[in-house]
């Protein structure tokens, strides 16, 4: 079997899930694009960068999300002449893309926090500043936890990364709302000279808390791009591969596994002995729904291969 029959490629339950997808993207495009441009504003109002931090950071993420959803929709398209394999590939670059961005958005935030404490600080309204913040830290999280279950429920790696901006933003506000308060108890004592340099000390921090994120699904993603195979489902299939050798008096066997994204492309070679001529075709296809079932069943999330030859040369 070269491939998956079409159908399978494509089904209903695909096209209804990177729907959904899609409409969860936009929705939370839509909500990081207001929030963003709130902080923005909140903060040239209080004059903290931190909190413009937050906006920009926000906005770089929602431009992230929008060319997210671009990319669902072209992998909802299934293959095609000049994809035949799909889009799946887009996925990991889209990823990598995002974590490279919101890097460089954390060591520009640590290197400008690192310059305004060497200028001496910038004065703020602390109270106004922890309220705002607490309110944000709320609407990030509550949103964390949406996305997440859609993405575990979805299996969508585009909605994995976009729920982990989302507990970005929220551990940041969280972060900048505690700063706030401690920041104002400071002004109000007989140590009050160094509260100006709360704003990009709590800037500094921030930055060198969240970098790893980011770092973490340039890691994830690239592992992606440059076909590393998971172990756990390495072992997996190869596991599947001589059990179904042997049950079925197969002399050697043989397998090989990539993931992109979401997509996983598998390949299975079974070696029948040499004098064998009882094995017929509705006996191979039965062997492949076999391993398809043991792999959970016809889903669009496999690109399945199973070859069958008397030659060791093939596999």
């Amino acid at each position: 079997m070269r491939r998956l029959p079409p159908s399978w490629r494509k089904s209903d339950v695909t096209l209804h899930s990177t729907a959904k997808e899609q409409r969860l993207l936009l929705t939370s495009m839509v909500v990081t694009v207001v929030l963003a441009l709130a902080s923005i504003g909140f903060g040239l109002w209080i004059s903290s960068k931190s909190v413009m931090f937050d906006g920009f950071y926000d906005l770089i993420d929602a431009a992230m999300t929008g060319v997210a959803l671009l990319t669902v929709r072209l992998i909802s398209r299934g293959d095609d002449d000049r994809f035949q394999y799909g889009y799946w590939h887009l996925e990991p670059m889209l990823a990598l893309l995002n974590g490279l961005v919101l890097a460089f958005a954390c060591i520009y935030a640590f290197i400008d926090g690192l310059n305004g404490l060497i200028v001496g600080g910038r004065e703020l309204q602390f109270g106004i500043g922890a309220i705002y913040a607490g309110v944000s830290s709320i609407i990030n999280f509550a949103f964390f936890a949406y996305i997440r279950r859609s993405a575990r429920h979805l299996g969508s790696q585009m909605l994995d990364v976009d729920a982990r901006s989302w507990l970005i933003g929220g551990v940041l506000s969280a972060g900048l709302c505690l700063s706030f308060m401690l920041g104002g108890l400071l002004a109000q004592t007989s140590a009050a000279r160094f509260a100006p340099y709360a704003d990009p000390m709590i800037l500094v921090i921030i930055a060198l808390c969240l970098v790893p994120f980011p770092l973490m699904t340039i890691w994830k993603a690239g592992r992606d791009i440059l076909m590393i195979t998971p172990s756990d489902l390495d072992e997996k299939i190869s596991q599947l591969a001589k059990e179904v050798a042997e049950r079925h008096g197969f002399v050697d066997y043989d397998s090989h596994v990539v993931k992109s994204g979401r997509q996983q492309f598998i390949e299975i070679g079974l070696v029948a002995p040499s004098g064998d001529t009882e094995t017929n075709f509705a006996r191979l296809d039965a062997i492949r729904d076999e391993i398809a079932a043991a792999m959970g069943g016809v889903s669009p999330g496999y690109w399945l291969t199973v070859d069958f030859t008397a030659d060791r040369r093939w596999i």
